[in-house]
């Protein structure tokens, strides 16, 4: 049950958040700059290698307590 309740606080909830967020600003974007909305891309792939890093290293920890 601690394992469950770790990842949900600390992966996918963090995760969920970062892509709402993400798509808000993506959103924000695509309204204001409409002609260069294809660079949102850069963004998106920030936020995507920062989520599998974070999320690989808190597998590392919950396996190692598992």
């Amino acid at each position: 049950m601690k394992k469950k309740i770790n990842i949900m606080l600390n992966i996918v909830i963090p995760t969920a958040v970062a892509y709402i967020v993400f798509f808000m600003l993506y959103y924000l974007y695509q309204k204001t700059f409409f002609e260069y909305r294809w660079l949102a891309i850069i963004p998106f792939v920030i936020v995507t290698a920062f989520i599998i890093k974070d999320n690989m290293r808190e597998w590392r920890v919950i396996k190692q307590q598992g």
